[in-house]
């Protein structure tokens, strides 16, 4: 199994296998971050998505891409994923840059100005109480299957992330469901910075 084969198959509209996407998706999350080559891939998150939107979308992939503050709620941690679709019907969710909340996550806390956040704590700490496990999944590889227990996590981490609103305020999480729609319709324009386009070849 290599690269190229999985390109030539994705071109000619042939189903892959299980195997084939993940190694195919491991591959590009490995080659746009090793482009980007940022030691905490803070702020990267529009170059990321730019790099495999452009990738993906020239070999014929539907793609949707998304920002958090459009497709989740607008006061929360402003981030740009992708969401991507093989086979017709199976959609990842891919976000390499989703390491930089691990890693800076100690910068983050809330903080409260007159009873209002202003600044809260970070997606890594609210997708850890949602669901460890599937985001230590997650982080390992950059993208998962958009099923609803993901989608929960993933969607829920920003949500509760939302700054501008008081300290009295409960925000119940949203569903799988309810993310999993508002992700499919992501539209965003895709931004590489001028970095190297990802290739089968690098």
């Amino acid at each position: 199994m290599n690269l190229i084969e999985i390109e030539n198959k994705i071109k000619e509209k042939a189903l892959l296998t299980q195997e084939e996407i993940d190694f195919f998706l491991t591959c590009i999350c490995q080659i746009a971050t090793n482009i980007v080559n940022h030691p905490t891939y803070e702020n990267t998150c529009d170059t990321l998505q730019g790099l495999i939107g452009k990738y993906l979308f020239n070999l014929g992939v539907k793609i949707y891409p998304c920002i958090t503050n459009k497709c989740i709620t607008p006061n929360c941690n402003g981030h740009s994923f992708i969401v991507a679709t093989f086979n017709k019907s199976d959609n990842y969710l891919i976000d390499p840059s989703f390491i930089q909340y691990l890693i800076l996550d100690d910068n983050y806390k809330d903080i409260f100005i007159n009873h209002l956040k202003i600044i809260s704590k970070s997606p890594f700490y609210y997708a850890k109480n949602i669901n460890e496990h599937l985001l230590l999944e997650f982080l390992k590889k950059g993208f998962y299957k958009l099923t609803n227990e993901f989608a929960y996590m993933y969607g829920n981490a920003f949500y509760q992330s939302s700054v501008n609103i008081l300290d009295t305020t409960v925000l119940n999480n949203l569903s799988g469901e309810y993310f999993i729609t508002q992700f499919l319709q992501g539209n965003e324009i895709l931004r590489d910075y001028d970095y190297p386009s990802i290739s089968s070849k690098i």
